[in-house]
Formats: C-alpha cells, sequence, structure tokens
C-alpha cells in the first residue's frame, strides 16, 4: 500500500470495532459497510484556498518565525524544526514540522504518552512556546505540501494507533480526512480530552465539513490562541514598539471611518484587543473602572470641553477635538488601571520603553551617518523614526528613566554594563537632537529620577558635570550660543503674546477643535495660530480654563505617584513608579518646545506611562482599591 492510498471501503461484519493493525507503515482500514458509504469518499486533496491561505500565513508570519528560530538557536543545542512522523489520510505516514520545543531526544524518553505538564523535557522557551501554539507556525509548510489542512482530525503518532484503533470502537474513521492543524475538537476541547471525546469532534466534522466551517473553525480557533497569549503586557508591547518604531502603522494603508474618526487597521485592531482583555480581567461578570486621582479632573476637563465647543464657530470639529484626547490618552490610561496590571506585565513594559528608546537612537545615529557620507555640509540633527528632533527629544527623555531603573535593578556586572551601554546611546541621541529645552528637560529628569535613590549625590555632580560640558562645548554645534538662546526665547514671546492678546471669551473658553483627523499630523493650512507650544496650544484650543483643567489631570497624577511611592513594597515596582513621575515631569518642559499631543507616538507613551504608574500605585501598593461597575453581563447578570 502505497503513502497516500484512498481507504479501503471493503465491508466486514457488523460489528463496529476495527481489527488490529498488522503493521504501522501500512495500515490496512476496514469499515463496517453502513460506515463505508458515510466516510469512504469524504476525503480529498488540500483545497486550493487553504494551500493559499497557508502561503500568506507563511509570509505575514514569518518575521516572527525569524525570530523564534533564533530564540530556539541561542537557547538550546539541537536542530530548529523538529520532524516528527504523523498519519494522515489513509493512515499514511508522513513528516511534520514543528518548532522544537522539547529536548534532543524527548520523544523517545516520553515513549507512548502524553507529555505531561510536570516533565522536565521542555527547552528554556519550549513551555513558552508551547503554551502560546507558536511552535505549530512551521505546519504551514505541511498544508502547502497537501499533507494537511487547515482544518481537520489532528494528526496521530504511529506509536498510539494500535491501542487506539482496538481500545476505541470506530477509530479509524477519522483517517478519511487530512488531518488539520485545528479542528473542532481543539476549540471545543483541549490537549488532554480523551480521544473518545475528540473523535465524537471529528465524526461531527467530517459529516458536516465544508468551506464554511472550516472558517469558522480557523476563525474559533484564532480567537482561541489569541486569549491564551494575548495580555495586555503583550498588546502593550506591540502598542509602544509600533508607536516609536512604525508610526505609520497609525495611518496607513487605509483608514476606516467610524463616526467622526478615522481608524487605521491597526488602531482598530489594538482597541478590539485592549476592550476584550478589559472584559475578560473584569471581576464576576462585572466592567469596573477603579478609582484613580485623575478619573474627577479627566471628567471635568471632558465636559468643559465640550460644553465650550457648542459655542464655537464649528462645534462638530471642536467636539472632535475633544474625543481625540479621550480616545488616543484618556481611555488608554483608565483601560491600563481597569485590567490589573501585574508585576510582571509592568516590568515588561518599563524594559520595552527603555529599549525601544535605544532602538529609535540607533536609528537616529544610522541616519547622521548616512548624512555626513552623503556630504552634509552642517552637522545634522537626529530626527529618527519620529521626523521631528523636538519631538525625538522629548521621547528619549522619556524612555532614560527606564534604562537607569534596568541598570539600577541588575543582578550582574555584565548585565548592567548593557544597560549603561543603553543609557549611553539614548543620551549621546538627546545631544545630537541639538534642542535646547531637550537639554533642559534631560537635566531635570536625570536629577528627579535620581534624587530619590541612594545616588542622589551623584545626580548633583552629573548635573554639575553635565551643565559644564554643554556651557563650554555647546555654543554653535549644539544651538547653544547666547545670540541663539536669546532670539528663540523672543520669538516665543512673540507666540505667547499673539495667544494671550485674543479677546477675552476665547482666552478664557478656546475656538475649539484646531485639528481636523483623529491620527493624523495637522496640516498647515489648519494651524496658522498655533506655535510650536502644547501650553499654548492648549491655551487657544481650549482656553485658559481647559489648560488650567488638563494641568491639573497631569498634577493628579503626579501626586498619586509621589505618594503611591512609599507604599509599594517591591523596590524594583518603586523605581518604575518613579521613573514614570521623573518622564513625565521632562515631558511637561518638552511641552513648551513642542505640540507633544499631536505626535501619536508621544500620546500614547505619556498616556500609556499615566496608566502603568496608576496601576501599580493601584493594584500593587497593597491597599484594597475602589471601583464602580459601569456594566453587569455574564449568564447571571451579576
Amino acid at each position: 500500500m502505497s503513502m497516500h492510498t484512498p481507504v479501503s471501503s471493503v465491508p466486514v461484519s457488523s460489528t463496529s470495532v476495527s481489527p488490529r493493525l498488522p503493521s504501522l507503515e501500512a495500515p490496512e482500514l476496514v469499515f463496517p459497510s453502513a460506515e463505508a458509504a458515510t466516510f469512504a469518499v469524504v476525503g480529498g486533496a488540500t483545497p486550493v484556498w487553504q494551500r493559499l491561505a497557508a502561503i500568506i500565513g507563511l509570509v505575514l508570519l514569518s518575521p516572527l518565525a525569524f525570530a523564534i528560530a533564533i530564540a530556539i538557536k541561542l537557547t538550546s543545542p539541537g536542530p530548529i524544526l523538529y520532524r516528527g512522523k504523523r498519519l494522515g489520510r489513509g493512515a499514511s505516514v508522513f513528516t511534520i514540522y514543528k518548532f522544537r520545543t522539547l529536548e534532543v531526544g524527548a520523544e523517545q524518553r516520553i515513549g507512548a504518552r502524553l507529555l505531561e505538564h510536570s516533565d522536565g523535557l521542555y527547552t528554556r522557551i519550549g513551555r513558552m512556546l508551547k503554551r502560546a501554539k507558536l511552535d505549530e507556525i512551521p505546519q504551514l509548510l505541511n498544508v502547502i505540501r497537501g499533507d494537511m489542512n487547515l482544518v481537520g482530525p489532528r494528526p496521530v503518532r504511529p506509536i498510539f494507533l494500535d491501542t487506539l484503533s482496538r481500545e476505541i470502537p470506530g477509530y479509524l474513521r477519522r483517517f478519511t480526512v487530512n488531518p488539520g492543524m485545528t479542528g473542532l475538537a481543539q476549540v471545543r476541547g483541549g490537549y488532554f480530552t480523551h480521544p473518545r471525546d475528540k473523535l465524537r469532534y471529528d465524526d461531527i466534522y467530517i459529516r458536516n465539513r465544508g468551506w464554511w466551517l472550516d472558517v469558522r473553525l480557523v476563525t474559533l480557533t484564532f480567537i482561541k490562541v489569541l486569549n491564551r497569549w494575548m495580555t495586555l503586557g503583550l498588546l502593550l508591547t506591540a502598542l509602544f514598539l509600533s508607536a516609536a518604531l512604525l508610526p505609520g502603522l497609525f495611518h496607513y494603508p487605509f483608514q476606516l471611518e467610524i463616526g467622526t474618526f478615522k481608524l487605521s487597521p491597526f488602531e482598530l485592531f489594538v482597541a478590539v484587543t485592549a476592550a476584550w482583555i478589559a472584559v475578560q480581567r473584569s471581576p464576576r461578570h462585572r466592567l469596573c473602572i477603579y478609582d484613580t486621582p485623575v478619573n474627577g479632573p479627566i471628567v471635568v476637563f471632558v465636559g468643559f470641553a465640550i460644553v465650550a465647543a457648542l459655542f464655537s464657530s464649528d462645534p462638530g470639529s471642536a467636539v472632535q477635538g475633544v474625543l481625540y484626547y479621550v480616545a488616543t490618552g484618556f481611555l488608554l490610561t483608565l483601560l491600563i488601571v481597569t485590567t490589573r496590571l501585574s508585576q510582571t506585565e509592568a516590568n515588561q513594559i518599563a524594559t520595552v520603553v527603555g529599549l525601544s528608546a535605544v532602538a529609535v537612537s540607533m536609528i537616529g545615529l544610522m541616519q547622521i551617518g548616512l548624512e555626513n557620507q552623503l556630504g552634509a555640509q552642517s552637522a545634522p540633527r537626529m530626527s529618527s523614526t519620529l521626523g521631528n528632533p523636538v519631538l525625538l527629544a522629548t521621547y528619549l527623555v522619556l524612555g532614560l528613566p527606564f534604562l537607569l531603573t534596568q541598570m539600577l535593578h541588575s543582578r550582574t556586572r555584565e548585565v548592567r554594563d548593557v544597560w549603561v551601554a543603553c543609557a549611553t546611546i539614548a543620551l549621546v541621541g538627546i545631544f545630537l537632537t541639538q534642542t535646547r529645552l531637550g537639554f533642559v528637560a534631560l537635566l531635570v529628569t536625570f536629577g528627579t529620577f535620581l534624587w530619590r535613590s541612594r545616588y542622589r549625590l551623584l545626580a548633583i555632580v552629573s548635573l554639575f558635570v553635565i551643565m559644564v560640558t554643554m556651557i563650554v562645548l555647546g555654543g554653535e554645534s549644539l544651538r547653544l550660543s547666547l545670540p541663539e538662546v536669546t532670539a528663540e526665547a523672543a520669538r516665543r514671546g512673540e507666540a505667547a503674546g499673539e495667544v494671550f492678546a485674543a479677546p477675552v471669551p476665547e482666552l478664557l473658553l478656546g475656538v475649539g477643535s484646531i485639528r481636523r483627523q483623529a491620527v493624523s499630523p495637522i496640516p498647515e493650512r489648519d494651524r496658522p495660530y498655533i506655535s510650536n507650544n502644547m501650553h499654548l496650544t492648549l491655551i487657544r484650543q481650549h482656553g485658559l480654563i481647559g489648560w488650567g483643567l488638563m494641568m491639573w489631570i497631569v498634577a493628579a497624577a503626579l501626586l498619586a505617584l509621589y505618594r503611591g511611592h512609599d507604599h509599594i513594597h517591591d523596590p524594583h515596582m518603586r523605581r518604575i513608579v518613579w521613573a514614570i513621575f521623573s518622564s513625565l515631569v521632562g515631558v511637561l518642559i518638552s511641552m513648551a518646545d513642542a505640540n507633544v499631543f499631536f505626535s501619536v507616538t508621544i500620546q500614547i507613551y505619556f498616556w500609556g506611562m499615566v496608566g502603568v504608574g496608576l496601576g501599580i500605585v493601584t493594584h500593587l501598593s497593597g491597599r484594597r482599591p475602589t471601583f464602580r461597575v459601569l456594566w453587569r453581563f455574564g449568564e447571571h447578570g451579576d
């Protein structure tokens, strides 16, 4: 019998018990006549649409697969891929591909049994890959080859076939179709579901199989896998890295119009996933919002801004401007607090924020090196992925305290040296932006972070050295000469004068929205009165009252972080909270040099860090948090 010989439909006795198979290499599958009429003709080659879907999936997942391959090679000896024997359609033997999660030779040591959770045979990252189902990505190659379908009974190891076919009546029916990467048994059951129960699900699938059922099962599998490995920490990691390295994802490849907002598919995916996680983590069928010091100021600001918008010349655009702050800032903060950030997730986010600052700085350094090679006449200012030196300086100032946090948290000298190098790269990046207020923000942030540590004396000495270095070596090369500083101060004074010269009603209530789209940069034609100063822009947009309310939100967050710092028991969490406090102080200074809230990257990082800090203070300080129920759902509605 060849490797892909069709299943035999020769009728035998009416008993439903399958005979013992004489050989695993070429088993003779025999069904009762009633079963033969139903099952013998259902098998077939892998549908073309599934092969095309597998090719597309393999292309889209190739960066992730490449990263996993490198991680496997670096963490354990042996091959990257596991090649195992499995039984496919007609019980023919084929080679299945997976990322290796076990030590070399583990399958022989396991023998004819399922792998248990307690088995110490996993590689260093194997258990994580197995739990997240990432080890099964190479099975897309089996789908492309035609060994498997996307949907079908899971393939069986040959060593199990003899026992299962004797003990489970009709077990061989599952071999009348191609095996699949997923199936009804995997959606409704799991790895440790008894083979007898899995067969019942497989029978249901075989009787009802079709392209629509396959699509539904693939979708449900994706949701189930996403539900397993998509955590708040991973979602925020993806959001922060995308905002820093690929800000274009928030505008392209196209935008969906939802009411007055235009959202990219990436933003829509993040929003839906975030809402999903929030519902999952809500206690006892309730969607809750935890009480934090910023809740009241946010409500007052939004209420005031909406009422003031009604008196503007364009109420629709003015309300949209308010909703921009709600959708991209306030909701992100409240979401992080509501989803009860864990200690592991907080540390993960702190690491990602620090490393992303290093990555962006290195991209900028490569940019400067390229411009020098092309013969730039003057020393170029670094802008990196943010496209603006001032915004880049703000972003690097925001990320620097997290690098210092990881440096202080290091347990070995080697790891500490790595974080020292990373902090140095970020510092060099800030200097190469040649941003005056960026230097001031750096000094204040750096000093604030070290002030609450045992390195207070080092902070004072470092600030003094940095200031002397800037004055002596800065000059014209860093745009710190006295004439340039004086001219810049005069320009800022003129901009402030124009804003404060507005009529009293406009000065108090603002003119409404000066932002036409929720996520796109402001076109030049729409901002004739906007200065590169977020404080002045807020005053022009929402008036002195609105600016004061926005500063109330920020001040409430800073005060909560300052007070909550001493109540956190874990020293590393305390450092992270103080790093966030220091970063926010630095951003407040940088706001005087750029419209930082109109940058997607800064907006997400700023309000995301507010949420992380308040989340740590709310849930990890040992105090019992209070909350309000927004919505009751679930089977019992309680």
